[in-house]
């Protein structure tokens, strides 16, 4: 799949019909980022190709269709997953589990986090009634913990088609089923817990907004499998259904223009947006790595002692940080497992939950979205910042953390998240308005790779010129892939990750010879 960017809307039976004229050996096939019939945002199926071993030939296929098409930029839409190790090639189960996992315990209170993260304080003030919390994930399942907080209206399944977002549960090696059922359960899992963990009915575990309401949109089949090509579409329908905050438990290295005008809209409608920093990427994934341009709260994963927890995901795009290990959650596998189960489960998925619902709490004190958007409209700001505000001024990072500065502002906390002032003025992070931008709508994806090795690789990053605009997604991919395979390598586990390097293709190793540092940056030539 390609992704096509234009300067102004186009007609997708025109583009479909001109790329079949150019690949008459394919059957290509059209269809726009957000469902009508014109845009400036495309995608193009190429039938039956696979992009995986074919990177380096989909990246040259995308920047020899980009000028025959007109389009301002184009880029293969290759597969995602928040796992680093899973993209870079762990091999089976045992590997996996040695990079990406860490020891599982059922010892602590299925309630813990609560008063750690002081939510047991923020219930005092509310719970989050009134609030909807849109989960873009797999779907939800017949499960106790989702009773009675799951929205029937407005469900949308973008992968079967419908209104049903019930989770398939694609099996497989790690396909990770139930993912979205583990995300709605720590949002809104009715009952309560003391300030002991102690948690209380009807389920066995309580999310951090216990009457907050839940609109699962079935977007995707696995979060360690799958691609951007739903999820442009998954948030504007959010939006026009009314959600308050979005949360994606989901990632990966693929920079996707149609996402970030999707959440560019979302955050021009005073919706929340919650990311997950990534598991096993040493980088910030999308799309919370695009948190520094006001346009998500981005969410690392700690420990249940505080200390970062191994596998996370960290970088100067991180906006906080909040429980991601031993974190009881709903479990349910496939069809068949029982109503009732849960565990102790780990990853940003967790940390990133948790916040959501605290970004729930907040809303539902400040009247909901309408009343925020209408303050922040008063002060110039938008109600994400406003709520990045809320939530880290006057954070202090743990001692734990030895003086680390690339897991956000602190450790989330929902009372004092609730008991900021509401800022009155422009915070200084809000995203830029559209008069702002390039003609296309978002930013370049030149600007987006110089922005993502700056914040790993600066001497990388200043390697990166005008000349190197048609070849940034490829580099984006190779810098986020080349440094997880760094990672694994370091920790001692090369043996996982058996698969040959990636390498770039023809004319982007011609482009390196001269760039030493972005060159060391992507990995072999």
């Amino acid at each position: 799949m390609i992704e096509l960017v234009f300067d102004v809307a186009q007609e997708v039976d025109d583009i479909a019909a001109r790329a079949e004229a150019l690949m008459p050996g394919l059957a290509v096939t059209a269809r726009t980022a957000f469902e009508g019939e014109s845009d400036r945002y495309m995608f193009l199926d190429l039938g039956n190709v696979s992009p995986q071993g074919n990177e380096q030939a989909l990246f040259a296929l995308a920047r020899a269709l980009r000028p025959e098409l007109d389009a301002v930029e184009a880029h293969p839409v290759l597969p995602d997953s928040i796992i680093g190790a899973v993209a870079v090639g762990a091999a089976s189960r045992e590997s996996f589990a040695a990079l990406c996992e860490t020891p599982r315990r059922d010892d602590l209170p299925f309630g813990w986090v609560h008063p750690v993260i002081r939510t047991t304080t923020a219930w005092q003030t509310t719970r989050g009634a009134g609030v909807t919390v849109a989960v873009i994930d797999t779907g939800h399942s017949t499960h106790l913990e989702l009773q009675g907080s799951i929205r029937t209206r407005g469900q949308r399944n973008f992968v079967e088609g419908g209104s049903d977002a019930l989770d398939r549960f694609s099996d497989g090696f790690l396909k990770h089923p139930g993912h979205g059922t583990v995300v709605c359960s720590v949002v809104g899992s009715r009952g309560r817990a003391d300030d002991r963990g102690n948690t209380t009915g009807p389920g066995a575990i309580t999310g951090s907004a216990p009457e907050a309401t839940i609109l699962p949109i079935r977007a995707i089949r696995s979060v360690i499998n799958f691609n951007q090509s739903t999820i442009p579409a998954a948030i504007a329908h959010a939006v026009r259904e009314g959600a308050d905050v979005i949360t994606f438990a989901m990632g990966g290295p693929s920079r996707v223009a149609a996402t970030e005008r999707a959440l560019r809209d979302a955050v021009a409608a005073g919706v929340v947006v919650t990311a997950a920093a990534g598991n096993c990427w040493p980088w910030v994934v999308f799309p919370a790595a695009y948190a520094p341009d006001g346009l998500c709260c981005a969410v690392a994963a700690l420990t249940p002692g505080l200390s970062p927890w191994a596998k996370s995901g960290r970088g100067p795009q991180v906006t906080l940080s909040a429980p991601g290990e031993q974190v009881w959650a709903a479990a349910k596998n496939k069809t068949t497992d029982p109503d009732a189960g849960i565990r102790p489960a780990q990853g940003t998925t967790l940390a990133t939950s948790l916040t959501a619902g605290v970004a729930a709490l907040w809303v539902a004190k400040h009247g909901g979205r309408a009343a925020l958007k209408a303050r922040a409209d008063a002060a110039g700001t938008t109600v994400q910042a406003m709520f990045n505000r809320c939530a880290t001024a006057g954070l202090v990072p743990p001692p734990v953390w030895n003086g680390a500065r690339n897991l956000g502002a602190g450790l989330l906390d929902a009372a004092h998240t609730l008991a900021a002032a509401l800022p009155t003025s422009r915070t200084g992070t809000e995203a830029v308005a559209d008069a702002e931008l390039p003609p296309q709508g978002v930013q370049t994806t030149l600007n987006v790779a110089v922005t993502a090795l700056a914040a790993q690789r600066p001497d990388a990053a200043a390697e990166l010129d005008a000349n190197l605009a048609d070849h940034a997604a490829e580099i984006l991919w190779l810098a986020y892939r080349n440094a997880a395979r760094e990672r694994a390598v370091a920790t001692g586990h090369a043996e996982a990750l058996a698969a040959a390097p990636d390498r770039p293709s023809g004319s982007l190793a011609t482009q390196l010879v001269t760039r030493p540092a972005l060159a060391r940056a992507l990995g072999p030539v």
